[in-house]
């Protein structure tokens, strides 16, 4: 794509996009800035113990277990602008007290009351974008949204540490956050409401809501396979997520500055990942894209938890991270093109929980183990069983159902438009 043929697609996209856009990378990256000094900041207040960086994830993780469902249900009720609007303010209050507090258990409890926000907030987002960006350009603005993840990833851990040590402390680091809150927030306010369907039928309480869209996505192959790549995929990351920095300090043999860099390349890589995808995804197609990404991603967690040389490692993150965001537009566009409108922030908010729940429960591992065991084993261990587990199911008639839907169907049966017509897969 050149550079004039890029501008001309963004320009496509529109302004309500573009500020979409805008909002996520600031809204996003504040958070993750924030996180990444949180962990820091814990170390250093339980000299080092693994287990409460487990904590960590539980209290980031278990909030959106609770709160991603009802986020998903929002999302079809209500006005999906609002409900993102009025989660960016509610934040902003929460992560400035993070910095009068040195108490481990009340930053705890602040930060699991941001990340509930942000999971009825993410909904919205999701399920915002086929409203917005006319159909033949839901690739790319998928692609693009992709690479919001990669900035934060990118940007989001070295201003983190580099805003913690240089003001000793969270107090700068939770500033950034709410300032890039409170910009996401009158961004996503200047956004028009744009084309809005009649509500969503109500087929009872929000529980019984809840469940309809599990049903739903259970009873589909393709879903429930994409379900299966998330709950393993969340597994191995929620080892990896509380054990990267005991794993740069024991394995790497290297200090804080060098575990923020270690994310930072893999956003870089994140950043070519969502133009990988893009072009993988209109090649391949999406599904055969989806599980390439998942067997990828087993090998390369595998591999690199083996790598004890610190710029091999930056190497094999690269590449990860080019991968794993390669991922996110494949995934969100197979989505939006095959998912039931009427489901669709249901599914996304369950396909979250797919891999919410398992990070919670690979948190709570470590919280139990992560004192017992070596990092490195227990990292090579995951990416094993990682690639078993879905290499197992390749033949299944879910990943069958993936590798014949390459997303090139006719705009009429879109998820944005009425149900599929016969010959198209059935919903």
């Amino acid at each position: 794509m050149t550079a004039s043929t890029f501008r001309t697609s963004i320009r496509e996209l529109g302004v309500p996009y573009r500020l979409l856009f805008l909002s996520g990378i600031l809204s996003d990256i504040g958070g993750f800035a924030t996180v990444t000094a949180l962990q820091v900041h814990v170390s250093k207040l339980t000299l080092g113990n693994a287990s409460f960086l487990g904590l960590i994830s539980v209290a980031t993780l278990l909030p959106m277990i609770i709160a991603a469902p009802i986020g998903g249900v929002w999302a079809e009720r209500y006005n999906r602008r609002t409900v993102m609007v009025v989660n960016d303010l509610l934040r902003i209050p929460l992560v400035l007290l993070m910095a009068v507090t040195e108490s481990v258990w009340t930053l705890m409890a602040l930060h699991a009351s941001i990340c509930a926000c942000t999971a009825l907030f993410m909904p919205s987002r999701q399920s915002l974008i086929p409203e917005l960006v006319p159909s033949e350009h839901l690739q790319f603005a998928n692609s693009l949204s992709g690479g919001v993840m990669s900035m934060v990833h990118m940007l989001g851990p070295p201003l983190g540490v580099f805003v913690y040590h240089l003001t000793g402390g969270l107090k700068g680091v939770v500033v950034i956050e709410a300032i890039s809150y409170l910009t996401s927030a009158l961004l996503l306010i200047r956004m028009p409401s744009g084309r809005r369907d009649p509500p969503v039928t109500s087929s009872g309480s929000l529980l019984r809501e809840v469940a309809a869209g599990f049903r739903y996505v259970t009873r589909e192959p393709d879903l429930r396979q994409i379900f299966i790549i998330l709950v393993t995929a969340g597994v191995a990351v929620g080892l990896l997520m509380p054990l990267l920095l005991p794993f740069v300090h024991e394995v790497l043999h290297g200090n804080d500055q060098q575990y923020a860099a270690l994310i930072f390349w893999f956003g870089l890589g994140g950043l070519i990942g969502p133009f990988v995808g893009h072009a993988l995804g209109r090649t391949l197609g999406l599904g055969k894209t989806l599980l390439l990404c998942a067997l990828t991603e087993a090998v390369l967690l595998t591999v690199w938890s083996r790598a004890e040389h610190f710029t091999l490692s930056i190497a094999l993150l690269v590449i990860w991270g080019i991968e794993v965001f390669a991922l996110i537009p494949c995934y969100t566009s197979y989505l939006h093109t095959y998912a039931k409108k009427e489901f669709m922030g249901r599914t996304f908010a369950l396909f979250d929980q797919a891999v919410y729940v398992p990070q919670i429960l690979s948190a709570m591992l470590v919280v139990a183990v992560g004192n017992k065991l070596p990092t490195q084993a227990i990292l090579t261990t995951a990416g094993l069983c990682y690639f078993a587990i879905i290499a197992s199911t390749l033949w299944s008639r879910g990943a069958r159902r993936l590798m014949q839907n390459d997303g090139r169907v006719p705009p009429p049966v879109l998820a944005s438009d009425a149900d599929p017509p016969p010959q198209q897969p059935s919903r």
